[in-house]
Protein backbone atom coordinates (compact mmCIF):
# COMPACT_ATOMS: atom_id res chain seq x y z
CA UNK A 1 0.00 0.00 0.00
CA UNK A 2 1.00 3.30 -1.00
CA UNK A 3 0.63 6.49 0.43
CA UNK A 4 -0.20 7.95 -2.94
CA UNK A 5 -2.56 5.46 -3.40
CA UNK A 6 -6.08 6.73 -3.73
CA UNK A 7 -7.79 3.56 -1.49
CA UNK A 8 -5.17 3.72 0.92
CA UNK A 9 -5.81 7.56 1.49
CA UNK A 10 -9.55 6.73 1.53
CA UNK A 11 -8.87 4.49 4.47
CA UNK A 12 -6.22 6.67 6.36
CA UNK A 13 -8.80 9.75 6.12
CA UNK A 14 -11.53 7.57 7.09
CA UNK A 15 -9.36 6.56 9.91
CA UNK A 16 -8.52 9.89 10.58
CA UNK A 17 -12.13 11.13 10.34
CA UNK A 18 -13.48 8.36 12.57
CA UNK A 19 -10.82 9.14 15.24
CA UNK A 20 -11.82 12.78 15.60
CA UNK A 21 -15.42 12.02 15.43
CA UNK A 22 -14.77 9.83 18.79
CA UNK A 23 -12.72 12.12 20.43
CA UNK A 24 -15.99 14.83 19.88
CA UNK A 25 -18.06 11.77 20.86
CA UNK A 26 -15.52 11.40 24.08
CA UNK A 27 -15.00 14.96 24.77
CA UNK A 28 -19.35 15.71 24.65
CA UNK A 29 -19.57 12.37 27.03
CA UNK A 30 -17.15 13.09 29.36
CA UNK A 31 -19.21 17.17 29.30
CA UNK A 32 -22.07 15.36 29.64
CA UNK A 33 -20.73 12.93 32.37
CA UNK A 34 -19.24 15.80 34.17
CA UNK A 35 -22.29 17.97 33.94
CA UNK A 36 -24.40 15.05 35.48
CA UNK A 37 -21.84 14.52 38.38
CA UNK A 38 -21.62 18.51 39.44
CA UNK A 39 -25.72 18.26 39.15
CA UNK A 40 -25.58 15.19 41.13
CA UNK A 41 -23.01 16.68 43.47
CA UNK A 42 -24.59 19.46 43.35
CA UNK A 43 -28.45 18.28 44.88
CA UNK A 44 -26.31 16.44 47.55
CA UNK A 45 -25.01 19.17 48.94
CA UNK A 46 -28.26 20.69 48.89
CA UNK A 47 -29.65 17.93 50.35
CA UNK A 48 -27.24 18.00 53.02
CA UNK A 49 -27.26 21.42 53.55
CA UNK A 50 -31.44 21.17 54.33
CA UNK A 51 -30.92 18.20 56.58
CA UNK A 52 -28.81 20.37 58.76
CA UNK A 53 -31.48 23.04 58.88
CA UNK A 54 -33.98 20.57 59.33
CA UNK A 55 -32.21 19.41 61.98
CA UNK A 56 -31.64 22.75 63.71
CA UNK A 57 -34.96 24.11 63.56
CA UNK A 58 -35.95 20.58 65.04
CA UNK A 59 -33.43 21.45 67.85
CA UNK A 60 -34.71 24.73 68.54
CA UNK A 61 -38.53 23.49 68.56
CA UNK A 62 -37.31 20.86 71.34
CA UNK A 63 -35.95 23.42 73.10
CA UNK A 64 -39.35 25.88 72.96
CA UNK A 65 -41.37 22.84 73.69
CA UNK A 66 -39.40 22.21 76.85
CA UNK A 67 -39.91 25.85 77.88
CA UNK A 68 -43.20 25.99 77.07
CA UNK A 69 -43.89 22.29 79.02
CA UNK A 70 -41.96 23.56 82.40
CA UNK A 71 -44.32 27.20 82.04
CA UNK A 72 -47.21 24.71 81.70
CA UNK A 73 -46.37 22.92 84.69
CA UNK A 74 -45.42 25.89 86.54
CA UNK A 75 -48.76 27.29 86.13
CA UNK A 76 -50.28 23.99 86.75
CA UNK A 77 -48.40 23.80 90.29
CA UNK A 78 -49.85 27.55 90.79
CA UNK A 79 -53.37 26.59 90.22
CA UNK A 80 -53.32 23.18 92.47
CA UNK A 81 -51.79 25.19 95.31
CA UNK A 82 -54.52 28.07 94.49
CA UNK A 83 -57.00 25.38 94.40
CA UNK A 84 -55.99 24.20 97.23
CA UNK A 85 -55.93 27.31 99.19
CA UNK A 86 -59.38 28.40 97.71
CA UNK A 87 -60.54 24.55 98.97
CA UNK A 88 -59.30 25.05 102.17
CA UNK A 89 -60.68 28.79 102.61
CA UNK A 90 -64.30 27.24 101.69
CA UNK A 91 -63.98 24.68 104.41
CA UNK A 92 -63.34 27.31 106.61
CA UNK A 93 -66.19 29.25 105.72
CA UNK A 94 -68.50 26.33 105.43
CA UNK A 95 -67.26 25.64 109.02
CA UNK A 96 -67.86 29.21 109.87
CA UNK A 97 -71.75 29.30 108.13
CA UNK A 98 -72.25 26.35 110.09
CA UNK A 99 -71.35 27.88 113.43
CA UNK A 100 -73.53 30.55 112.35
CA UNK A 101 -76.35 28.95 111.47
CA UNK A 102 -76.44 26.51 115.03
CA UNK A 103 -76.25 29.95 117.08
CA UNK A 104 -78.91 31.49 114.82
CA UNK A 105 -80.80 28.43 115.44
CA UNK A 106 -80.15 28.91 119.11
CA UNK A 107 -80.62 32.93 118.93
CA UNK A 108 -84.21 31.68 117.45
CA UNK A 109 -85.06 29.24 119.80
CA UNK A 110 -84.63 31.97 122.85
CA UNK A 111 -86.58 33.72 121.35
CA UNK A 112 -89.22 31.77 121.10
CA UNK A 113 -89.03 30.73 124.57
CA UNK A 114 -88.67 34.64 125.40
CA UNK A 115 -92.12 35.05 123.42
CA UNK A 116 -93.59 32.71 125.54
CA UNK A 117 -92.40 33.83 128.18
CA UNK A 118 -93.61 37.58 127.72
CA UNK A 119 -97.11 35.76 126.66
CA UNK A 120 -97.33 34.13 129.80
CA UNK A 121 -96.79 37.53 131.36
CA UNK A 122 -99.12 38.84 129.59
CA UNK A 123 -101.81 36.64 130.42
CA UNK A 124 -101.06 37.18 133.89
CA UNK A 125 -100.99 40.60 133.61
CA UNK A 126 -104.41 41.25 132.44
CA UNK A 127 -105.25 38.43 134.55
CA UNK A 128 -104.38 40.28 137.38
CA UNK A 129 -105.79 43.60 135.70
CA UNK A 130 -108.86 41.73 135.82
CA UNK A 131 -108.95 40.99 139.23
CA UNK A 132 -108.21 44.04 140.28
CA UNK A 133 -110.73 45.52 138.55
CA UNK A 134 -113.49 43.33 139.96
CA UNK A 135 -112.55 43.99 143.07
CA UNK A 136 -113.00 47.22 142.64
CA UNK A 137 -116.29 47.60 141.77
Amino acid sequence: MNPTNPTALNVKRSVDRQRKEQRAVTSILSGVGLGLLLIIGGCAVLAGFGGFVLWKQIQRQSVTVDQMEQRINKEIASLQARNAELSSGLESAGAQLAKQLSLLEQAKSQLNRHEKDVETVRRRLSILEGDSGDRRR
